[in-house]
């Protein structure tokens, strides 16, 4: 038993019983995928599945599938997972992403009737789980429009939560510049918990929302990303670098700054760097940051990412086998 799962366990307890009033932490504001973190998470800076959470309008990017994976873990404790998928069709860009940060062994306790002392009664996994479906349509050859629909889960013990969000991206190709706006949350939803050995227990938290405007302005072999985000009544400006080398085109070097909420809505800033390496579709992006947590304060964080094309051998009337690739993991999504 470590020191984190017990003060994460006596946390998730007076969290749970004062719940009501409070705004739900997305993790999902961690970032998207190394590359979005190195660049100090810019929205709308992604070209490729993972814009499902930081644009949507940026998938218009993606010419057949994109592929994107990200895995970390921080504190040696909380390990997150993204997954991100996205189809072109006929009918526009549709996306499926899945971010989940899990817990695992925390200790359930309880006091001993005889010796009144705490021991471990059973131990039990913490799961936040954010999916999301997206669709994306270019509305003219410089305007693109994207929509979220999100479903929140969080399941701890005998606690289960759900809620669902609504998000809103724009992006618009200017001459010297690409504005990206992105509305998350933009239907203000809720989160409701219930406690299954409680039936008179319920409570809720306000999915918050938040605002975020930025750049992309190409000045010779560098790409700027200025970036001004409102959330929670407070303005949490970022910056993000990327250099070309013009004899190496095949790798980009980041640097970013940002300005974050913690679970606590205080205030923070982060500086990073990285880099991203191109190898023909297949994307390679790793991510160095320093965080707050003392015993573990330097934080690297790799993703992936794979743009491709399927030729179709079999076509049974408009249903193309390469479809199920799609299909599959939607019907997973929408069952959990």
């Amino acid at each position: 038993m470590t020191y984190f799962n017990t003060m994460f366990c006596f946390l998730m307890i007076f969290f749970s019983s004062s719940v009501i009033g409070n705004n739900f932490a997305v993790i999902s504001d961690m970032g998207a995928s190394a590359q979005a973190i190195a660049i100090g998470n810019i929205d709308g800076s992604s070209r490729s599945a993972n814009a499902i959470f930081s644009n949507p309008a940026g998938l218009y990017r993606v010419h057949s599938y994109s592929l994107s994976l990200f895995q970390t873990t921080i504190m040696n404790e909380i390990d997150y997972l993204n997954i991100a998928l996205c189809k072109n069709t006929k009918f526009g860009k549709i996306g499926l992403g899945y971010y989940s940060a899990t817990v695992d062994n925390i200790p359930f306790t309880g006091i001993h009737p005889d010796t009144n002392e705490f021991y471990v009664k059973e131990q039990f996994t913490y799961n936040n789980l954010v999916t999301k479906l997206a669709y994306q349509k270019q509305l003219t050859r410089r305007l693109q429009l994207g929509l979220n629909l999100t479903k929140y889960k969080v399941q701890f013990h005998d606690v289960k939560a759900e809620g669902y969000g609504v998000d809103f991206g724009i992006l618009r190709i200017f001459k010297y510049f690409t504005l990206s706006t992105f509305v998350q949350n933009i239907n203000k939803g809720t989160i409701n918990y219930k406690d299954s050995s409680d039936d008179t227990y319920n409570g809720s938290e306000t999915v918050p929302l938040s605002v975020s405007s930025s750049l992309r302005i190409i000045l010779w072999n560098f790409i700027v990303y200025p970036q001004l985000k409102y959330q929670q009544n407070v303005y949490l400006p970022s910056l993000g670098i990327q250099y070309i080398p013009g004899f190496l085109p095949f790798l980009k070097f980041n640097v970013g700054y940002r300005e974050l909420l913690d679970y606590t809505s205080q205030k923070h800033s982060r500086a990073s760097l990285g880099f991203d390496l191109r190898l023909l579709n297949l994307m390679f992006h790793y991510a160095y940051e320093r965080s707050d947590y003392i015993l573990h304060d330097h934080i690297s964080y790799f993703s992936l990412t794979y743009d491709f094309r399927f030729k179709d051998s079999a076509v049974y009337g408009n249903f193309k086998l390469s479809s199920l690739l799609f299909l599959i993991p939607a019907s997973y999504l929408l069952m959990l």
